[in-house]
């Protein structure tokens, strides 16, 4: 089934209804490095419309991590074409599911894409091995465990440091009344 539209309408219609609607030109395909680095900014700029980038840009070194990342798909057996749509699938993913990343610092440059931890999770997520809701859902209920058992562990070290404390001066009491025994034997 297909389903087909005026855009324009389409546009009117969204902005009727209280939608801000940006309209940015994304290659349809990235054939090369600056293509994907466009891209990058593109997608950069479409999920994070609200925050402030930096005015310059450092394409110099963007291109660098761009291209290491393009070689790392290549040295896995993808022609150059795949390798860099393939990176575009990344890029979308990183900055669709960068929330779910959990990232110290907001997405700036391709460099995260450099970090290992981030790389795997991103692919991981691509491939759909992790599933947006059912990774919020997994973390929801790991914080309700954490929660039940902190509070039993809680507990239970509160009842083992009592009993520990309480040993520790019956010690003292027994080291002191054997102390006082004695000088009042001398005495």
């Amino acid at each position: 089934m297909s389903l087909y539209f005026d855009e324009k309408e389409a546009v009117e219609t969204l902005r009727e209804r209280g939608y801000r609607v940006v309209k940015v030109e994304l290659p349809n395909t990235a054939s090369s490095i600056k293509d994907l680095l466009d891209y990058f900014y593109a997608r950069r700029l479409f999920y994070n419309p609200e925050r402030t980038f930096p005015p310059s840009r450092n394409f110099e070194q963007d291109r660098k991590y761009l291209s290491v990342l393009v070689r790392k798909r290549e040295n896995m057996g993808l022609s150059r074409k795949n390798a860099i749509r393939e990176c575009t699938v990344l890029i979308d993913t990183l900055f669709r599911f960068e929330e779910h990343l959990k990232l110290s610092e907001p997405v700036m440059s391709p460099r995260a894409l450099d970090v290992g931890f981030i790389l795997n999770r991103v692919c991981a997520i691509a491939n759909d091995e992790i599933g947006e809701a059912g990774e919020a859902e997994t973390e929801r209920y790991i914080d309700a465990i954490n929660e039940v058992y902190g509070r039993k562990f809680a507990e239970r070290d509160a009842e083992i440091a009592t009993a520990s404390r309480k040993r520790i001066l019956e010690r003292l009491n027994v080291q002191r009344e054997g102390n006082t025994e004695g000088r009042t034997e001398r005495n």
